[in-house]
């Protein structure tokens, strides 16, 4: 007896280990949730990609619950969202941009053709902030509460759907 249960050991061990990938092929890699939900926004000093003679840090971080999405000139998807994003502005909810790994003067270009939705654009062009923040690519939405704890993060193109259903929801939470 003890014998057939060795026989049959090897594939009992590979069923598991299909089970195991089986069950991670259903996840959702955008709902993969940041280590830094519950955690402030890292410490920063980066430039303003308004005013490359500004540094801009924690300390100007709205001090009331705020989108914070990270974007770039080259990013399809970030272009496709913008003008959800411009809707958002509209409505008084503060976005802070992260403009993540982008050239300068193509990330002016968008925000002067597209419109700026952003209360604050952080230049992020070596993507020092993108890495502390754990992003893995633009774009990227964080909901952050006013004193600067990341609440929830969103890892895609936001549309409509989404952004009722996932983002506003957990924004206005904090603004209650």
């Amino acid at each position: 007896m003890k014998r057939k249960v060795f026989l049959f050991l090897p594939l009992i061990v590979l069923l598991v280990i299909c089970i195991f990938l089986i069950m991670g092929l259903k996840q959702d890699p955008k709902k993969i949730a940041s280590a830094l939900i519950g955690k402030p926004v890292p410490e920063f000093f980066q430039a303003d990609l308004l005013d490359n003679n500004r540094i801009i840090s924690n300390k100007h971080l709205p001090k009331q619950p705020y989108l914070l999405n990270v974007w770039g000139s080259w990013c399809y998807y970030c272009q496709q969202e913008h003008p959800l994003l411009m809707e958002l502005a509209e409505q008084r909810i503060p976005i802070v941009g992260l403009n993540y790994r982008d050239k300068k003067q193509g990330a002016l270009e968008m925000l002067a053709k597209k419109g700026n939705p952003f209360a604050l654009v952080i230049d992020d062009s070596r993507g020092e902030l993108a890495m502390k923040l754990g992003v893995d690519g633009a774009p990227e939405t964080y909901v952050i509460d006013e004193n600067g704890v990341i609440r929830y993060r969103y890892s895609g193109a936001v549309d409509k759907t989404i952004l009722q259903k996932e983002i506003l929801p957990e924004f206005n939470k904090l603004r209650n």
